[in-house]
């Protein structure tokens, strides 16, 4: 089978410079053939981890779009950053005096961007609230998010009700998502939509307008708080979840509920910062970072990218953040040289070479973190995360460890192949049509409505071919990584 393997000869003085060209061996041709796929749509770079000399690739030098892969990046400068062992912590605070059960003062929670925090762990501390026997407040009840920035939404990137694009804030909770019940009626028109549990601060609203495809609940800016409408041309799930756009807000309101189930009324909550004399009523402290990161990774969990970054960086914005990780990278990895928008690859406007990853791959794949090797972050081939379906073979099983990455028309994956002749290699592998990307991305630049214009209409097609392209691509890619592992 021909390939073109790169080598770097000594020279007494200077290196040779290689020259990279685009060929691929008769089988991969064949798989890709067989596939439906173009040369132009794949591009891959394998790096020998024990012969740096040795060097497959092609399109290797070509920038493409990452997606997910970016959290690669993100999770290890969050590590060196912060530290393996750094933890979140939630707290509940109050001022004044306690007499007979009545809290003559305020409460406080307060939060440090916890972005794993659940309701049975705000459960905990509502129970700390009872344990000190506050039944009563007169006074105010405060959240405060003043550790890190509130960003309503993580993107502007796809349908404005994606659960993946959430907001985030100092005072996340589940995933910053919240399920909707529609009540009796499966009819829209006659149907109350209620998020569980209530929240004083989002209302739901009924339209008589069509949404665009795929969209099934608009988002309103709203001071201080959250209107969804709901289509009355649409039908709805008995439980649906949507983004939350206030997620400090949606924390607090979510505690006053957990506290009532004591018979604790707290009134509504106001946004505040602590007072440095308040007294600690009780704490919660998130999992280490380093096993936050093992589920940003295995799980592809946008919000715990961006979150994490946004900590690791001390910024109050995401491109800002992105921008720090951006000279981080560039500095730690030459070929790494193009500008990243974000954490977590939430975006089709940011690009990355296939050399960019296998050359940090190369430097930090096995590099100890806390006393284990970065790559044991990632997902494993037949066993966790994406990966735990793929390649789920006694020749295949555990001989991928990587991270995948996918949009419409854009399916990755990078990380570290084991082949059966026992070599290692750093690999990034992209399958993409860009053409069909870039006519859904230019459909959602202009906003038109659905129907409206032949490009939307163009793009609204696309949109529901995607998920075939993506099963094909997948396979594709299965198939080519299989090559890779038996011929390597």
């Amino acid at each position: 089978m021909k390939y073109f393997l790169i080598f770097f000869f000594s020279l007494p003085l200077m290196a040779q410079a290689p020259t990279l060209r685009s060929e691929l061996g008769p089988e991969v041709k064949k798989l890709l053939t067989k596939s439906g796929f173009k040369e132009e749509n794949l591009s891959f770079a394998f790096k020998n981890l024990d012969k740096q000399e040795e060097f497959l690739g092609h399109n290797s030098e070509e920038p493409f779009i990452p997606a997910s892969l970016s959290k690669i990046f993100t999770a290890l400068y969050a590590l060196k950053t912060l530290g393996a062992d750094y933890q979140y912590v939630t707290s509940l605070h109050y001022t004044g005096t306690i007499k007979d059960g009545t809290l003559m003062g305020d409460i406080y929670l307060k939060g440090t961007g916890d972005p794993s925090l659940t309701m049975a762990r705000l459960m905990d501390i509502a129970m700390d609230l009872r344990a000190i026997g506050i039944k009563k407040i007169n006074g105010t009840f405060f959240f405060d998010e003043t550790e890190l920035p509130t960003i309503s939404s993580l993107s502007d990137f796809g349908n404005g009700d994606q659960t993946y694009n959430p907001g985030l804030s100092a005072l996340n909770l589940e995933y910053n998502r919240i399920t909707l019940y529609r009540d009796g009626s499966k009819y829209t028109k006659k149907a109350n939509f209620v998020p569980m549990p209530p929240m004083v601060h989002m209302q739901i609203e009924k339209s008589q307008k069509a949404f665009p495809l795929g969209t099934r609940y608009l988002f309103r800016e709203e001071t201080g708080g959250e209107i969804w409408e709901v289509s009355e041309k649409e039908r709805y799930r008995l439980f649906e979840d949507i983004p939350v756009r206030r997620p400090s807000k949606r924390t607090a309101e979510t505690f006053r509920a957990l506290t009532e189930l004591w018979g604790i009324y707290l009134p509504p909550a106001r946004s505040g910062e602590l007072p440095k004399e308040a007294t600690l009523i009780g704490s919660d402290k998130s999992p280490p970072l380093l096993r936050l990161l093992a589920l940003t990774l295995e799980y592809s969990n946008n919000l715990y990218a961006e979150q994490i970054l946004l900590t690791a960086t001390k910024k109050k914005s995401i491109l800002e953040a992105a921008t720090v990780l951006s000279n981080w990278l560039k500095k730690s990895i030459p070929s790494c040289d193009l500008p990243l928008l974000n954490g977590s690859g939430l975006t089709s406007e940011q690009k990355v070479r296939p050399t960019c990853f296998v050359d940090f791959l190369d430097k930090f794949a096995l590099s100890p973190v806390a006393k284990r090797g970065f790559m044991s972050l990632l997902s494993i081939n037949g066993q966790s995360g994406w990966l735990k379906n793929r390649l789920r073979h006694p020749d295949t099983n555990f001989r991928v460890w990587a991270k995948t990455g996918s949009l419409d028309y854009v399916a990755n994956m990078a990380g570290v192949l084991f082949t059966l002749s026992g070599k290692r290699f750093a690999f990034s592998l992209s399958l993409s049509n860009l053409e069909r990307r870039n006519i859904i991305d230019e459909a959602i630049l202009k906003e038109k409505d659905p129907g409206q214009n032949s490009l939307a209409r163009k793009s609204n097609t696309l949109k529901r071919k995607a998920p075939i392209w993506g099963r094909q691509a997948k396979e594709l890619a299965d198939n080519l990584l299989k090559h890779f592992i038996q011929t390597l």
